[in-house]
């Protein structure tokens, strides 16, 4: 971690804010083909789990970094302003959230062929419904409710992510142990989950009980929890499971473990294996934050940037996809598999990164920088 004039900066962090994205594409890519024709390896496991993986894998980030900033400031100033932390969350997430809410729901719309057949209907039945949980930050709340909106079904883990930050800084603010406090959350979650499916053979038959377990099933509050945790591990420079984490193959084991668990994980045990995913995911962010593994290659100028520009790589893939998709359809872009898939991912994530990098220079960067006037700690991620 560079420091220099109160400025913190974890190296290599944004190289792995843009895998995380990536994963998330691959994924989406995959998830599209179908409805544009193309044959798709959505049913293979590293496929299908590979853009879970990566929103695991920023909410255990988001929750460590945004922690680590927290206690800080609680260092500086005794308190931590909570009114600062909102206007922060609320200038670098809203606007680019917002503008996809209008194009998901008044624009894209318009555009007949890239539209999803199979949630045409649901979306022009649950229109007015789904439009009011957007607009008040809960896409999970109507993702859990209703079938997905087309193209902007992604926004579901941003509501996770901000509805879990209402009282973060609340709870950091407030608590003598932070530790503990932390802790807390985490068990408090996973308890509150348990019991919810325990209540399952009582309630399974009510119509409320699925769309509540699903939206609980998302709020993955405890992966957030996880990140936290890491965080205070760094910044309290606890050298006694700071030492264990030093060993530079933990990280470098934890990739075919991950892959090992996908393809071994009992369905019995899946609704709780994203606690493993996000243990080790956090090996990797404290191996790369706090002891700088790995940053000659993370930290080149081009991971860099797209990890900068990575909140927009997330937001506008699931919209450039299908634009790539129809058009390598209607073009007859090569017969070959190969050849295909070729043109569709280098054209979608092309598309998507220099779609991004417009974004965040003339649209997110005006708001980031009016961000830093409510900076009390002042950071670079």
């Amino acid at each position: 971690m560079a420091n220099k004039q109160a400025t913190y900066y974890f190296q290599g962090i944004n190289g792995l804010r843009f895998f995380a994205a990536l994963a998330v594409v691959i994924t989406h890519i995959e998830l599209l083909k179908p409805s544009f024709y193309f044959e798709t390896n959505w049913h293979n496991p590293i496929i299908f789990n590979l853009g879970g993986l990566g929103v695991y894998f920023f909410f255990v980030l988001s929750g460590f970094l945004i922690t680590f900033l927290l206690l800080k400031e609680k260092e500086k100033t005794g308190t931590i302003d909570v009114k600062k932390f909102y206007l922060r969350r609320i200038l670098r997430i809203w606007p680019l959230y917002y503008f996809i809410v209008i194009l998901g729901f008044f624009i894209l719309p318009n555009i007949h062929f890239i539209h999803i057949d199979y949630l045409e209907k649901s979306f022009h039945a649950f229109f007015t419904q789904n439009l009011w949980l957007y607009t008040f930050i809960l896409p999970n709340l109507a993702l859990a409710i209703f079938p997905a909106i087309p193209h902007i079904g992604q926004l579901w883990s941003i509501g996770v992510e901000e509805q879990f930050y209402i009282l973060w800084p609340l709870i950091i603010r407030r608590s003598r142990n932070v530790l503990k406090s932390l802790f807390i959350v985490f068990f408090s979650v996973i308890i509150f989950k348990v019991l919810y499916l325990l209540l399952g053979p009582v309630f399974k038959h009510t119509t409320w009980y699925e769309p509540v377990k699903l939206f609980i099933a998302m709020s993955k509050f405890e992966c957030m929890a996880i990140g936290g945790i890491g965080a205070f591990l760094c910044y309290s420079n606890n050298q006694t499971i700071l030492t264990i984490i030093r060993n530079k193959y933990l990280s470098i084991l934890s990739i075919p473990a991950i892959l090992l668990l996908i393809y071994s994980t009992p369905s019995s045990i899946q609704d709780g294996i994203h606690l493993v995913y996000s243990i080790l995911f956090l090996l990797i962010i404290i191996q790369v934050a706090h002891f700088n593994y790995f940053s000659s290659i993370l930290e080149n100028k081009v991971l860099s940037y797209l990890g900068k520009i990575s909140y927009g790589i997330y937001m506008y893939h699931f919209l450039i996809i299908p634009f790539v998709l129809y058009m390598v359809k209607s073009m007859n872009m090569g017969d070959k598999p190969i050849t295909l898939n070729i043109i569709i991912y280098t054209l979608s994530i092309g598309g998507t990164v220099i779609v991004s990098g417009l974004s965040f220079r003339y649209f997110e960067n005006w708001f980031i920088n009016l961000k830093e006037k409510y900076a009390v700690v002042k950071s670079k991620f």
